[in-house]
């Protein structure tokens, strides 16, 4: 261990200029500073390993708290539709089609069941939310979100022409002719879900 020495026992050379006396002091302070430095660093040399082997050091680190996943069946039929735009039994239909591309694991410590990811989208989808707010509600990250999106969205795309068909043209006269017993408006070969806006003009 190094040995501390004071500045009494360093030898100060008689100058009587100022430019002595400047150098005098410069000269006991690095060397104050050095000797220092050295019993700090002799020191740290001793305790630190012996503190780590008493296991004194530690890296803390807060515990990893995840949110309570949706639970389908704990829903009622009111509120599957609401949210989702689907009743119980579509969306169980929905997930038995899509469990073989919905099933492989993700990151989560009980995993994200089929049913959790094709809730989880359907919200988003039917809610027009980010996806932080989503994810939230669904009982997870917004990056596992964005997984879990992808995935979906992509297992869908599957089935797509399961649910999906446009009219064939020998079908055409059929389907204008039902649509014009609902509606009253003729050539009308299909319909896109959307929402009407009106649109006030300006008054100038």
């Amino acid at each position: 261990m190094a040995s501390f020495t004071t500045a009494s026992h360093i030898p100060r050379p008689t100058l009587n200029t100022h430019t002595g006396r400047v150098l005098c002091l410069v000269s006991c302070s690095v060397y104050l500073w050095v000797h220092t430095w050295k019993f700090v660093d002799s020191v740290v040399a001793v305790v630190l390993p012996r503190s780590r082997q008493l296991g004194h050091v530690r890296r803390w680190r807060n515990p990893r708290v995840y949110r309570p996943l949706v639970d389908l069946l704990t829903m009622e039929e009111r509120h599957l539709i609401i949210t989702y735009r689907f009743d119980c039994a579509t969306i169980q239909e929905l997930c038995t089609q899509l469990e073989p591309d919905l099933k492989s694991p993700i990151r989560h410590p009980t995993g994200i069941p089929p049913d959790v990811q094709l809730l989880s989208v359907l919200h988003f989808l039917a809610s027009g939310s980010f996806q932080t707010t989503v994810a939230m509600a669904s009982g997870m990250s917004q990056p596992m979100f964005s997984n879990v999106l992808s995935r979906v969205l992509s297992a869908l795309l599957k089935h797509v022409r399961s649910y999906i068909v446009f009219p064939q043209v020998e079908d055409l006269a059929t389907v204008k002719g039902d649509f014009y017993a609902l509606g009253h408006i003729p050539s009308i070969i299909g319909a896109i879900d959307g929402t009407h806006v009106a649109l006030v003009p300006p008054q100038e």
